[in-house]
């Protein structure tokens, strides 16, 4: 076999996608158990007791005060039947906040430190605080000790699964790269930690259960390889041709590779320089440009996922079966896309960022004229499927294709870091999502109109600056990420062949 001088080539001589890329993506959807379940814990803790009988105060800390004994009913045993949140109401909102907050530095350091010691433990070590943390978690009695908690799970969590979305990215050939982002949806997740949440009755047990359910994670995450991309970068040549081999041996392919064909692959040329800074996101025009429409996008991911999963009892019906019912609604979307791609020549990453914008800012002004009309008492059933709507579609097809552009539009020796540098901003708005809930106080739609000016400004952003990158080599080194042309770059693609033997 001849040299390789493009890493894609290394698909195209074995398998763009085999048993070890599909052994990923069903570990990766196991620890969206974990994921799904530590990141709706307040939703379903937060969960507010009522009243039988009338009372003269709205604030639920009031109500529970002032209900005459025996008559405060309660569909889950919540903080607030603990006693913790009260005498502060808003004690769920802000311990989502803050869950956001230590997120957002577990991603940032999570993929700083992916990007300088390799993918593969980082990950590993992220996961295993999930798991700990989330038992934990379900011993608390007091809101400092909480507090505690929700940090180290966020923290744990933006570690995880920065390093693990990079490192599946780069272990996939670049037709089927767009089906391992997908392994990152919490759509089965969300229907087990409902039934959970159901079953289960009490905040104390539902957090227990969830992350004692995700301990075998811990073994099987250890058959995973190190990304031989990052290894190349690193001139680890011998153990990249290992790891390649792995991969080859669960796909069942008779190549094997040798350190020697991997020298000729572009690394990054500055030899003294082992990691990169958030500052280096703007270092050129190019990827300025970049940073803007992905930081602009980061912001719309969480905040309209919680601004629906956090709202769950001010819309109509059971809030476990609309927790299950917007995890259900979003089951068809991988194979949607994926049949698109692979079919439709028009259904590119454009596409499907302009489009998801577009579905989601019509679902959610809908419901927001609802409100200016006073009718979301009568059409609160429609104005809940309009918001689970615009949720399903931002929180899986637009979250895919922002993952994916930052997947492919930074090189590998910063993907890493941009992906948590970005993940830190998604958790800024997942922080100020709890916050625009409070305004529902003063105006009912003032969380939904928050979260729609921010959408809006993604998507013109968006239709000006991104090209379109389906189908294109990852960029490796810096200079190939601010010095080609991803436009051209997606046409010139095709060349990738086969080396001469």
């Amino acid at each position: 076999m001849g040299k390789i001088t493009d890493f894609e080539q290394v698909f195209a001589m074995s398998k763009h996608y085999g048993w070890y890329q599909l052994f990923m993506l069903l570990v990766i959807q196991y620890t969206c158990i974990n994921s799904a379940g530590n990141f709706l814990f307040i939703s379903f803790a937060g969960l507010k007791p009522f009243c039988a009988v009338p009372v003269a105060v709205t604030d639920v800390c009031d109500v529970i005060r002032e209900c005459p004994a025996n008559n405060t009913m309660s569909i889950f045993y919540s903080l607030y039947d603990e006693g913790i949140a009260c005498p502060n109401s808003n004690l769920p909102n802000h311990m989502q906040t803050l869950m956001s907050i230590a997120s957002g530095f577990g991603a940032l350091a999570g993929g700083h430190l992916a990007d300088i010691y390799g993918r593969k433990w980082v990950a590993y070590s992220g996961l295993v605080g999930m798991v700990v943390f989330g038992m934990v978690t379900g011993a608390v009695t007091t809101w400092p000790m909480l507090a505690l908690c929700m940090i180290a799970m966020g923290l744990s969590y933006g570690v995880a699964i920065d390093a693990c979305m990079t490192l599946a990215s780069e272990t996939v050939g670049r037709k089927h790269r767009i089906v391992q982002t997908f392994a990152f949806q919490w759509s089965l997740a969300f229907q087990f930690v409902s039934l959970t949440a159901y079953l289960s009755g009490s905040w104390h047990k539902y957090i227990v259960i969830v992350n004692a359910c995700c301990i075998p994670i811990l073994v099987l995450t250890l058959f995973w390889v190190e990304s031989p991309r990052w290894l190349i970068q690193q001139k680890r040549y011998h153990d990249a041709a290992v790891a390649l081999n792995t991969i080859c041996r669960w796909n069942r392919c008779a190549v094997r590779f040798r350190k020697e064909q991997l020298i000729d692959i572009d690394i990054d040329a500055n030899k003294e320089r082992t990691s990169y800074s958030v500052l280096d996101l703007f270092s050129s025009k190019k990827l300025t440009l970049y940073s803007i429409v992905m930081i602009a996008s980061a912001l719309t991911v969480e905040m309209t996922g919680i601004v629906i999963l956090f709202n769950t009892q001010a819309l109509a019906g059971s809030p476990f079966l609309n927790v299950a019912l917007y995890g259900l609604l979003r089951i068809w979307v991988p194979a949607f896309v994926v049949f698109m791609d692979s079919k439709a020549d028009w259904f590119g990453r454009r596409t499907m960022f302009l489009g998801a914008q577009g579905i989601t800012i019509s679902a959610f002004a809908s419901v927001i004229l609802i409100y200016a009309l006073g009718l979301q008492h009568d059409w609160q059933v429609l104005m809940t499927f309009l918001a689970m709507i615009g949720g399903v579609i931002n929180s899986s097809i637009f979250f895919t294709v922002y993952k994916q552009y930052v997947i492919e539009l930074y090189p590998t020796v910063m993907r890493g870091m941009a992906i948590g540098a970005f993940g830190v901003v998604e958790r800024v708005g997942g922080a100020l999502a709890p916050q625009l809930l409070i305004l529902n106080s003063v105006w009912e739609g003032s969380a939904f109109t928050g979260a729609i000016l921010i959408i809006a400004v993604s998507s013109v952003l968006g239709a000006i600056i991104l090209p379109e990158t389906r189908n294109r080599s990852m960029p490796d080194s810096f200079k190939s990420a601010t010095q080609h042309d991803a436009i051209t770059a997606a046409k010139q693609d095709d060349s990738i062949r086969e080396p001469n033997h």
